[in-house]
């Protein structure tokens, strides 16, 4: 058993413990009061003279005073402070801006020490500054934050998109390079990159980009509904790539877009596909799913035959999607009243008639 002695021992050291936190807590609520106190005082201090400068235009010099320019810490978080107020409630014209050539003067040093600063917080807290303020001169040193080994994903995804609001002439060149952005952000940035002004370069630059930026631009092309005759070869082209990945979104793609250069694109791939011996199997499962759903948005009558073989496919999802997809074509309750009659799969006959019932709500 521990004695008496361990026992007291062990209290007397926890206690001291919590003494020397609690002692710690307090000194650091101490040193952020001060911190913020001198903050608020010194931008009290200069504050008329902000305002005469920024607000009210009264520029007799080209640049502010030197009691307003910013030496210590608590002197930069001050006007980062009034510089944040100032623009979200002033329309500020690109072509004149009063903050940028101060921030640009007084702020850059400062901000190139912290984009490199050990604690991951502060760095990310001066990339979102250097995007507020447009400090597009400091794309070298985002560059080298980006070749850096601390760079973490968030910083990675701030700087891509930071890179592409200056107009960085080598951006595509930087995303085939890249790595290390989890899907999520990927999907969210190219996003926020791809506009329908240069969508198609990066279309032409597909195959450069990594696996990860390709399958993502699928979902973004997809999402935002761009059309043009590269994107659409290019998807069709990748109707017959080995991997089946990239077959499935592009597929998914053409679906939503809702067009196809010929039926026999999509007819020929499903006649050899459906050779394999896994074709039934679990693994097709997505793909078939796609292929159902592009032949009900697309609705030709070349493609109610497969339509007609998807409605008894083992899966439940495939068949309820192929039914879904016939519903949609002119005659298409009459081929779901036919297969409930005559068709010898049960399955088949339940999904059919499952659509047959349902509003169309569903579609």
């Amino acid at each position: 058993m521990i004695n008496l002695f361990t026992v007291i021992l062990l209290t007397v050291v926890f206690f001291v413990l919590l003494c020397f936190v609690y002692v710690y807590l307090v000194l650091r609520k101490m040193r952020i009061n001060l911190f913020q106190k001198r903050k608020k005082a010194w931008l009290e201090h200069i504050m008329n003279e902000l305002q005469e400068y920024f607000v009210a235009g009264k520029r007799n010099n080209s640049l502010i005073s030197r009691r307003c320019r910013p030496i210590k810490r608590y002197q930069f978080e001050a006007l980062e402070d009034f510089f944040g107020d100032y623009l979200s409630n002033f329309k500020i014209e690109p072509s004149f801006n009063p903050v940028k050539p101060f921030v640009e003067e007084y702020f850059v040093p400062w901000y190139r020490k912290r984009l490199f600063h050990s604690k991951w917080s502060t760095r990310m807290n001066t990339l979102y500054f250097i995007e507020l303020f447009k400090i597009e001169r400091m794309q070298d040193d985002l560059l080298k934050l980006l070749e850096s080994k601390k760079c973490s994903s968030e910083e990675r995804y701030q700087i891509y998109l930071l890179l592409a609001d200056f107009g960085y002439v080598h951006l595509q060149e930087l995303f085939k390079e890249s790595k290390g952005l989890p899907p999520f952000l990927l999907n969210e940035m190219i996003s926020l990159v791809i506009h329908t002004d240069n969508f198609e370069s990066y279309v032409e630059i597909f195959y450069d980009l990594p696996y990860e930026w390709q399958l993502s631009m699928l979902d973004v092309l997809r999402d935002k509904n761009f059309r043009s005759l590269k994107l659409q070869e290019l998807l069709e082209s990748l109707l017959n790539v080995t991997d089946q990945e990239k077959r499935v979104r592009a597929t998914k793609t053409i679906a939503s877009l809702g067009y196809i250069s010929s039926p026999d694109v999509i007819t020929q791939i499903i006649n050899e596909q459906s050779q394999k011996e896994e074709w039934g199997s679990p693994q097709f499962t997505g793909e078939k799913l796609m292929y159902a759903r592009l032949m009900g948005n697309i609705k030709t009558e070349r493609f109610l035959p497969y339509l007609k073989q998807f409605i008894s496919d083992k899966s439940y999802a495939i068949r309820s999607e192929a039914a879904k997809a016939i519903r949609k074509y002119k005659n298409g309750r009459e081929i779901l009243l036919s297969i409930t009659a005559t068709h010898p799969d049960s399955y088949a006959r339940n999904i059919a008639n499952e659509w047959l019932e349902r509003s169309m709500d569903y579609e």
